[in-house]
């Protein structure tokens, strides 16, 4: 795999602000390339195999659209869009193959299925879910809200949905383009926890879903993943902190498979856990804090010794190094001002 060069951004802009930017990544350093007018693109994904990607409009009627990155200065070039059926588009991912993608809606309670060409073409939607449900926090889950979807293989897809306290499964019918349900393999979370997000093991079949609403990690044991099994459920604060007022946001597994870090909004900062005894049986090492308001998405740089938040509230991207043999995060630069970054990806 090629060194990461670039870093794609998807950032709000309500309070003003392009959207999409695109930064050039020099050790602890990222420096602006070029950026382009979207509105709250909150959420892309990388092509896994063609230079683009894949970005949602978080606004009512939402749209996907998608833009290519030049190899040589990191330069945007719009290349489609697409309606994706339905209002506020929090999260797009695309399929294993880079044939599909599928859009969640969190305002609007439904998943979406679009077609996604070699050249960036897009179209859809193909097919629309509509989900059902809600659970015990009044103000949050008065309504469905699937919140993201994530590729267990080729054609499983679980779906967290924050209002209904369940991972929803899918099979991706590729003959029909159509998002198949399976009821069976549905997962139900505690009532109030909120699934949010999902990452998974690199080498075992494990999952860890952060929990939104009540800032907790819970592990999955996906050996077989259409009957995904709940192990354990750890908190993401330290023992002595009030979870009300924090909310969790994003979660990653380290490239060696022994680490995962997730960030909680309002107490701002970074929570580790090990794997190293079992990717089932996990154990919180270290929180702290992100320097920065409300710490949204993150990323690991491939190479596993870099990791850059995205700070909502703050308007800055900050990067930390990873120490692996204590297992904690350290500052290694100065803040990069970007206003409302809420994504982040590295494009090789």
């Amino acid at each position: 795999m090629n060194e990461p060069e670039f870093a794609v951004v998807g950032s709000y802009t309500r309070d003003g602000g392009d959207g999409l930017s695109t930064h050039r990544i020099d050790g602890v350093s990222i420096t602006l390339c070029d950026t382009a007018r979207e509105e709250d693109p909150s959420f892309l994904d990388v092509h896994p195999t063609e230079r683009f990607v894949v970005a949602v409009n978080e606004r009512e009627n939402g749209s996907a659209v998608s833009y290519r990155i030049d190899d040589d200065d990191g330069s945007l070039d719009r290349l489609d869009a697409t309606g994706t059926g339905d209002d506020g588009p929090c999260h797009v991912a695309l399929d294993p193959t880079g044939d599909y993608a599928v859009v969640s809606h969190y305002a609007g309670g439904s998943v979406a299925l679009l077609s996604v060409s070699s050249d960036g073409a897009l179209d859809g939607p193909l097919d629309r879910q509509e989900h059902e449900g809600s659970g015990p926090n009044d103000d949050r889950q008065a309504a469905p809200h699937p919140h993201s979807a994530w590729f267990v293989t080729d054609s499983l897809v679980y779906v967290p949905d924050l209002g209904a306290d369940q991972v929803v499964v899918y099979e991706l019918d590729r003959r029909a383009e159509r998002l198949r349900p399976l009821g069976d393999a549905t997962v139900d979370c505690e009532p109030g926890a909120g699934p949010r997000h999902l990452a998974f093991h690199p080498n075992e079949p494990v999952g860890y879903l952060l929990n939104e609403l009540d800032a907790t990690l819970t592990v999955l044991d996906l050996t077989d993943p259409r009957c995904p099994v709940v192990e354990e459920t750890h908190s993401m604060l330290p023992d002595d902190v009030d979870p009300n007022g924090t909310i969790a946001a994003d979660v990653h597994v380290h490239p060696d498979g022994e680490h995962v870090f997730a960030t909680n909004r309002g107490h701002d900062s970074i929570a580790s856990f090990a794997t190293r005894d079992s990717p089932l049986n996990v154990s919180r090492t270290d929180v702290r804090p992100t320097d920065g308001k409300w710490p949204r998405n993150f990323a690991i740089h491939p190479d596993g010794e870099r990791v850059f938040v995205c700070h909502q509230h703050s308007d800055t991207i900050v990067p930390f190094g990873f120490d692996s043999d204590a297992g904690t995060l350290d500052r290694i630069g100065g803040a990069t001002a970007l206003g409302a970054p809420v994504c982040l990806r590295f494009v090789a």
